[in-house]
């Protein structure tokens, strides 16, 4: 209601106010900021310094802002007659400036100068990094993307960069948000993480990483936020269409293996009624023949000795479906409402061909091949009205949202065939044949028989709906401080439905051949499944509610020092509800201070420190009881843990940054996190059928600190010979070390550590961006130490090192038109796992696994955005 009053506010016909922005030697700025005080109104300088925005009659007053310039302060004066107002601008470098700085000559991506420029302005320690950089990267996933920041770290799955990581902190430290509004996690694991490969980066405008907390934020981040922005209705007509094709390699051997790759994305982003009414509409769409080869070994005894190994072939072929519409009306230049639509969807045919070969007590062994089919199908959909009014000292801003994740495991058949008789076994197998086993392969006297067929489907739905509002009151007319209030309700419901079905296998038809495997049924066993999401079906249904009341201070006490303060309240809600079991349920509240400062020594150069507490919520799923519930992952089940208790953290983060003359930045980083009852998954491998399977439960565990460097550097290298072609290479360079103190007298584990946080992590890149020869070229490097992961049957699970390189080129053929390639894995590292530190004498590998080297060729149109030029001036009064 108050944004529809306010809608007729300004009937007057707006001026067009246009210019072009320089330094004072007469070079176009690219990228600054030009807005409109105190209303909704801005945009940035294209690569000729030219901008062009409206303005309604009367007294405007606009600002001008570069990184290392002086703002540009001024006031036009715009009659109602006026229809068109020319000004441009000169700005002055900053008097503080003095003395040696980095310059950036190449003249790279304007909208990255303004992402660096609210990067520096912005109240705590976050990299934010646009689409015009990171689309030139090699990445798969925008996971990928982000793991190129500084502090950020991935956890790969299928070979792709799936869960995020913040500082090296576990995953379910982290935020993670689609414009705004938290994400709903879409695993039913005792532990809280949300997979982003549903996200694809085409359709990805920006990214943020919030490193520290203010009052406003929620405040289940104790490592950090990630924010992706998904693209926004803008004034600047924009087209793309992107086109590839692509293959995986390195799996020949497995047959019937897809290894094909397909991916398109198309734009448009237009203003469509005047300058009060902008639309967009992106769609993407991907797919991806992917191969897996993976062994899992099994020991025994006081030795470990080896005595059975588990090789699979898989076989998944996944289509990634995205899509983003949203629509932006402008009644005036103080007044905004906006509505998005984000769907994103992911489709899987999985085939696993599994052969477990053991040998028992008597100097035998046995053989058991099991075939495994099954879709699964991913969705996330997000709706959000969001809208912003501004008054003389006064903004209101305000979100709804509404988003819903399914995930469903339809019709999983499994067909089991094994060592049928005594007579079938053989002799026992040496540690060379188990650890060179193969899923085909094949071994003598291993006649197999037909065992079982087996079903399962899983059904997982959960629903988020976010409503908050912000009231911003600034306390003097030059709007350098200012208090901020608000409120957030965040209402989540999930429910969780299993159905299983098995049957025997007829004997009279004929074992597979050796070294072969036979499909499961064709037809599901139990065709007419009932609704597993009903009361009577699911297994459990929970609820969480959350809700929060925050006020913050934030001023400029001088020009070189900024604080903000404040105090967020947040109350939670838990409900867990489960067939033949009583209800569980509990309330608690929690108040976590913030404060953050910043001091400027020179405009390029700052400090930051920030002091904050926060908390880390266990998944509401966890509160399940104690019975074992199946998981989507093959031969995994989870337990819940009524007792587990939620992570508190004080945290302190100091930070200096050194920003270029246009878009370069250097930081350096110290934080320090002190963490009360960290979480940690504890599995136990139950030997009950042919193969083996896996319960998970998250506990909680002593208390831990990190102590953490973080560097990175982001630069063009002209400065190692100004003028040369060393102004075409951009160097991105991030590192971070974690020094770990964790232990549990209580478990008692050899080479204990934080769940789930690497202790060193980096990455380089280099890009090479000439636009005389029409060419950019990417060579991204990603390297990942060694990490804790869980414990199975109490003892410590560690994942090995982890390095890959991707490459990249672009090449412009004509105009508007370019060819792309894209290499990914290039090294094709493997994955393992292994029981202790790996090096140590006593470890033993667990696990390993390959996923290949894929690559995709394409074609790209995407037209350069024109600035509609305005015609002669009209008058200006400039005060």
């Amino acid at each position: 209601m108050l944004f529809l009053l306010l809608s007729f506010s300004l009937h007057a016909q707006e001026a067009d106010v246009f210019g072009q922005v320089i330094d004072e030697e007469g070079t176009p700025l690219v990228g600054a900021t030009v807005r409109v005080l105190g209303s909704v109104i801005g945009t940035t300088t294209d690569y000729e310094g030219h901008y062009d925005l409206g303005i309604p009659p009367g007294r405007i007053r606009m600002v001008f802002t570069y990184l290392g310039y002086r703002d540009l302060d001024t006031v036009v004066v715009a009659k109602n007659a006026d229809r068109e107002i020319e000004l441009n601008v000169v700005m002055e470098q900053s008097s503080i400036n003095a003395g040696p700085e980095v310059i950036v000559i190449g003249s790279r991506a304007s909208r990255q100068a303004q992402a660096l420029r609210r990067q520096q302005s912005a109240l705590t320690a976050q990299t934010i990094i646009h689409s015009e950089l990171f689309n030139k990267y090699p990445d798969v996933t925008i996971a990928e993307t982000v793991s190129r920041l500084p502090g950020v770290s991935i956890i790969r799955g299928v070979g792709e960069g799936k869960i995020l990581q913040v500082r090296g902190l576990p995953e379910q430290f982290t935020a993670v948000a689609l414009n705004g509004q938290r994400l709903p996690t879409v695993q039913a694991e005792a532990d809280q993480e949300g997979t982003l490969d549903l996200i694809q980066s085409n359709l990805v405008d920006e990214v943020r990483v919030i490193k520290a907390r203010t009052a406003d934020m929620d405040g289940d981040a104790i490592g950090g936020t990630v924010d992706f922005r998904v693209r926004q209705p803008e004034e600047k007509f924009e087209t793309l269409v992107q086109a590839g094709v692509g293959n995986n390699f390195g799996f020949d051997d497995n047959p019937g293996q897809q290894t094909g790759a397909t991916e398109v994305t198309g734009v448009i982003n237009s203003e469509i009624n005047d300058e009060k009414i902008y639309a967009l509409a992106a769609g993407s769409y991907q797919r991806l023949g992917r191969g897996t080869q993976q062994t899992i070994y099994d020991y025994e005894g006081s030795n470990q000795d080896l005595f059975a190994a588990r090789p699979a072939d898989i076989d998944r072929l996944v289509e990634r479906r995205g899509f983003v519409g949203a629509i932006e009306f402008r009644p005036s230049i103080y007044n905004r409402l906006k509505i998005a639509y984000n769907l994103a969807r992911t489709e899987e045919e999985i085939t696993n061909r599994q052969l477990f070969a053991r040998n028992l007590d008597g100097g035998v062994g046995t053989l058991d091949r099991r075939t495994s089919t099954w879709d699964k199908e991913r969705q996330l959909e997000l709706v959000a009205l969001e809208g912003e009014n501004n008054f003389p000292r006064t903004r209101v801003d305000y979100t709804l949202s509404f988003s819903q994740t399914r995930e469903n495991l339809d019709d999983r058949l499994s067909s089991f065939y094994g060592s049928a008789t005594t007579d079938a076994r053989f002799p026992a197998l040496g540690n060379k044949e188990l650890t060179d086993a193969r899923a085909r392969s094949s071994f003598s006297g291993a006649a197999l028989g037909g065992n079982r067929n087996v079903q399962e489907n899983i059904d997982l739905d959960e629903d988020v709906a976010i409503m908050s509002a912000n009231v911003t009151r600034y306390l003097n007319k030059s709007r350098t401080s200012y208090l901020r209030g608000g409120f957030r309700y965040r209402s989540k419901n999930r429910t969780y439905g299993v159905f299983g079905a098995q049957s025997e296998i007829d004997r009279a038809l004929s074992a597979p051949a050796a070294g072969e495997f036979r499909d499961p049924v064709g037809a599901p066993l139990f065709e007419d499944v009932p609704n597993l999401n009903d009361e009577v079906n699911r297994r459990y249904a929970a609820r969480q509610r959350i809700n929060a009341g925050y006020l913050l201070y934030a001023a400029n006490l001088s020009s070189r020092f900024s604080i903000s303060a404040g105090g967020r309240y947040e109350s939670l809600e838990v409900q867990t509800t489960e067939v033949d079991q009583d209800t569980f349920s509990f309330t608690e509240g929690d108040f976590l201070p913030s404060i953050n400062l910043t001091y400027r020594a020179r405009r390029e150069r700052q400090v930051r420190l920030s002091v904050y507490q926060a908390v880390a919520r266990a998944n509401y799923g966890t509160y399940i009881s104690g019975r074992r519930l199946p998981l989507m992952s093959l031969d995994e089940f989870s337990v819940g843990n009524q007792d587990i208790q939620n992570t508190f953290s004080n945290n302190i983060d100091l930070t200096f940054e050194r920003y270029g003359r246009r878009d370069g930045l250097v930081s350096a980083g110290l934080y320090y996190k002190q963490l009360n009852r960290p979480t940690l998954r504890s599995t136990v491998t139950n030997y009950d059928t042919e193969i083996p399977t896996y319960t998970t439960q998250l506990i909680n565990t002593d208390d831990a600190s990190i102590f953490g460097l973080e560097l990175a550097i982001y630069q063009n290298l002209n400065f190692l010979s100004p003028g040369s072609s060393w102004r075409h290479f951009n160097l991105n360079a991030t590192y971070n070390f974690n020094a770990i103190v964790a232990d549990d007298d209580e478990l008692d584990i050899e080479d204990f550590s934080l769940g789930q946080a690497p202790r060193q992590t980096a990455n380089l890149s280099f890009v090479y961006a000439n636009p005389k020869r029409r060419i950019n070229l990417v060579a991204a490097a990603n390297y990942r130490d060694r990490v804790f992961d869980r414990l199975l049957d109490n003892r410590a699970i560690y994942k090995n090192g982890f390095f890959s390189l991707d490459i990249s080129a672009d090449y412009r053929v004509y105009k508007d038109f370019s060819l792309y390639v894209r290499l990914n894995n290039l090294t094709d590292h493997p994955f393992r796992e292994h029981f202790g530190l790996p090096g140590n004498s006593d470890s033993r590998l667990r696990s390993e696994a390959r996923y290949g080297t894929w690559g995709v060729v394409g074609v790209r149109l995407q037209p350069k955005r024109n600035r509609v030029r305005a015609g002669e001036s009209n008058g200006l009064n400039n005060e």
